[in-house]
């Protein structure tokens, strides 16, 4: 028979891809926090003369980790600007600088140090040409400051950047743009622009654009005319800052909301067990269809248990008599409770002879339909948990509800997933630690995958009187379970309760009555539990 695809499958199927992102998430966040070497700070002195030329000294602290022995210096250019000439160098004692690539757009370095060097300094010093674009309308200084370092993690980035007096004179902090745009710091001071930036993440680039009046840049000689327009950068920083803003908002969403939905349905509908009169809470009266579904199913999800437990109470009470093949109906009344008046329609559903017994046929038999069955079985279910009434919210919605808004919180997730591999720079509106982050989106992740694998598992006992009730039942419960010999009320209670497969294995404190009862009991679970209706 071909297998059915069940809900349970796309959970496993579910955790496994996306925990296998989570995985690699979690590890690039682990491997970039324990890199070969930190680069613990860095100081940039700038200075742009007044032929448009960009003069720019960096001081860099390393700090070695472990047995590592080299590290790398790299600067890539934005179009237009070029490099005109570079210096690399670092302490005579620490190593040696080599070169692994040069052009106009930039250079590649390989420092190769000495042992028993844990932490050394790095000087470079280089020129550019091509950082002034004069636009349409604006001229911009355009200066990506630092470039990616795949290596490490670098902390405490500063930049003093000094411009001519006509530029800076009139200079406005509106008309300073600095991408990423949340984590830096900046000031004027005099005619020097200054930076401060707590970390930058070792796959991010960070860049500053001045704009200034576009005659300014008429007296340049290494100006270049291009068809930048302020309304383009303001653009482009509008997306940037959405980007960031949009990210924030999904992670405060994931944080906020499952907290929110679950006080507000708390508060609005309540969620203790709530019983009908007729039934109230009283522990040593409480019927079988009752415990079954508020203490073994807290949310009114009456199964077979509670049916069968039903059966046993209408055999104590002499209603019915149940014997090893047969059930004889000794009397209904409309004075009976309705779920027991179902009870008993379901039983006769099987087909009731002139004598009054319904003989209760095995599974396996051939040509048999159980169809009439199941039907009565379900509107028993059904006017059972009416009688019993727990939290409107989760007897009604709970399960299609939390179910739609896990499978909502897990598309946020995802997309906040497809924001960090796509652009890594985007954690610079968070904490440094990268690794940090990567567990607190795995934690989200892992809180939106159980509301949708258990969206309604416990909560119906967290009120006082919902968890007085099922903690005073669990305690008779097991009260039950170690007694000498089992009442037939004992009986009902512990089928109900999901015991019945252990009772009919412990012949020592169960009669022979009792077996033969649970015997013909177990049969009737077969029937209920058996999928296949011809």
């Amino acid at each position: 028979m071909k297998r059915k695809f069940e809900r349970k499958d796309f959970f496993v199927i579910f955790m496994i891809v996306s925990g296998f992102f989570m995985f690699i998430m979690m590890g690039n966040g682990y491997w970039r926090e324990n890199a070969p070497y930190r680069i613990g700070s860095v100081n940039i002195s700038a200075k742009l003369d007044d032929d448009g030329l960009l003069h720019v000294r960096e001081t860099s602290l390393y700090s070695l980790s472990r047995s590592n022995r080299t590290a790398s210096k790299r600067l890539h250019l934005s179009y237009p600007a070029v490099l005109e000439s570079y210096l690399v160098k670092i302490e005579e004692t620490a190593g040696f600088v080599r070169e692994v690539s040069s052009s106009p757009g930039g250079f590649d370095v390989r420092v190769f140090l000495n042992e028993n060097i844990d932490q050394f300094t790095m000087t470079t010093e280089y020129k550019l040409i091509g950082v002034i674009e004069s636009g349409s309308d604006i001229a911009v200084l355009r200066y990506r400051f630092w470039e990616p370092n795949s290596d490490a993690m670098t902390r405490n980035v500063s930049l003093s950047l000094e411009l001519p007096e006509k530029i800076a004179r009139n200079l406005t902090r509106d008309r300073i743009f600095v991408r990423p745009f949340r984590e830096a710091r900046v000031a004027i001071e005099g005619n020097k622009v200054t930076l401060y930036m707590r970390s930058v993440l070792s796959s991010a680039s960070c860049e500053i654009m001045i704009l200034f009046p576009r005659s300014l840049a008429g007296t340049m000689k290494h100006a270049i005319n291009t068809t930048i327009s302020t309304g383009m950068i303001k653009k482009e920083n509008e997306a940037n800052m959405f980007q960031q803003a949009f990210l924030s908002g999904l992670i405060g969403f994931q944080i906020a909301v499952p907290i929110f939905v679950l006080f507000f349905t708390f508060i609005l509908f309540g969620i203790e067990p709530q019983v009908k009169s007729e039934a109230g809470y009283l522990m040593n009266s409480a019927p079988g269809y009752l415990l079954n579904a508020v203490v073994k199913n807290p949310f009114q999800e009456a199964d077979v248990d509670g049916f069968l437990a039903t059966l046993v109470e209408l055999n104590n009470r002499g209603d019915i008599h149940i014997t090893e093949k047969s059930i004889e109906i000794k009397s209904v009344s409309t004075s009976m409770p309705t779920q027991q008046q179902w009870a008993v329609q379901t039983v006769k559903s099987l087909g009731e002879s002139s004598s009054g017994e319904i003989e209760i046929p095995d599974v396996n038999e051939p040509d048999l339909n159980t169809e009439d069955f199941h039907r009565h079985y379900n509107f028993w279910q059904k006017h059972t948990m009416k009688v019993v009434r727990s939290g409107r919210f989760y007897e009604n919605l709970g399960s299609i509800v939390m179910s739609v808004f896990s499978v909502f919180f897990m598309i946020a997730w995802s997309l906040i997933l497809k924001f960090l591999f796509a652009n890594w720079q985007v954690y610079l509106s968070f904490p440094d630690e990268t690794l940090i982050v990567s567990i607190v989106l795995y934690i989200n992740w892992t809180l939106g995958w159980l509301l949708l694998r258990i969206p309604k598992s416990i909560f119906g006992r967290w009120t006082p009187s919902g968890r007085l009730f099922y903690m005073e039942w669990k305690s008779i419960e097991n009260d039950l379970l170690k007694g000498a010999q089992f009442s037939d009320e004992d009986l009902a209670k512990l089928i109900a309760l999901g015991h019945m497969q252990t009772l009919i294995a412990d012949r020592k404190r169960v009669t022979a009555r009792q077996l033969t009862v649970m015997r013909t009991l177990q049969k009737l679970e077969m029937l209920l539990t058996d999928r296949h209706v011809s």
